[in-house]
């Protein structure tokens, strides 16, 4: 895999960068665009290499987006590095006059969430200044494991809890919505990008019913969503690309990233 990192500030700053795999071969108009998990507060853009090399050598342009993490940064401070990563990867794309017709956002658990609101917020909405060329809205997003929505629902885990009140700078009864517009069910609208889920049988953080309530929001507003089901999957099972679960979800995964070009 050929991988070079991009940083967004000169002098450097950790963390807000993005990897770029080039392809192998001749290159794909479907571009792969990764935001890596971990409660917001742990994880690094490498979490996703493997997927990367996989798909770099089938001729797709991917990206692995860092970004700050909680408690020093909160969720639009994130969102911020993931839309400068986002966006300077679709620059560089273009200075390489690599032809784009599709790009899919991919993100696990924290960063599901996060890739989640990239495509479904626009950069006037996150309250945070961003350094940005022309705005180009993802065509799909992919949300392994993530969340329909940040507002408190009935027996939280304890752990997501703290880890969603550290990200947001709040406690759930000091004020609920901020919550709430950090949630990407509050920014579903007609014509938003296409979303697959996928919802693994032993999820401990976030409720299957609250991600079919959001994937058929979407749907109501006249997009594509689709949910799917990883019987025996634990939370965070698909970072890597080698067992039987995560073959299979590759598979699923793979014939999802052509559907989107049908």
């Amino acid at each position: 895999m050929k991988l070079s990192t991009v940083y967004h500030d000169k002098p450097l700053q950790l963390k807000r960068a993005i990897d770029v795999a080039k392809p192998i071969g001749e290159a794909k108009a479907t571009v792969l665009f990764y935001v890596h998990g971990g409660g917001w507060s742990a994880g690094s853009r490498d979490a996703f290499h493997h997927h990367m090399e996989h798909f770099s050598s089938r001729g797709y342009w991917c990206a692995s987006a860092g970004y700050r993490l909680a408690p020093t940064a909160k969720w639009n401070e994130q969102l911020t590095d993931i839309m400068e990563g986002y966006d300077r990867f679709l620059r560089l794309l273009e200075e390489q006059q690599v032809t784009v017709s599709r790009v899919i956002v991919i993100g696990s658990s924290a960063g599901a969430h996060l890739a989640s609101l990239l495509a479904l917020m626009q950069p006037d909405e996150v309250n945070a200044s961003i350094r940005l060329g022309d705005w180009r809205t993802p065509d799909a997003c992919v949300s392994i494991n993530g969340p329909g929505t940040l507002a408190e629902w009935a027996d939280m885990n304890e752990s997501i809890r703290e880890s969603i009140e550290k990200v947001i700078g709040v406690k759930y009864e000091e004020n609920s919505d901020a919550f709430l517009e950090a949630s990407p069910d509050h920014y579903v609208r007609e014509g938003c990008p296409n979303f697959l889920f996928f919802n693994v049988e032993n999820e401990k953080y976030f409720p299957h019913d609250l991600v079919h309530r959001l994937s058929d929001k979407i749907r109501e507003a006249g997009s594509k969503s689709e949910v799917i089901f990883c019987k025996g999957a634990d939370h965070g099972f698909f970072y890597g690309i080698s067992n039987p679960l995560q073959l299979k979800a590759l598979g699923q995964l793979e014939a999802y990233i052509i559907q989107q070009n049908d």
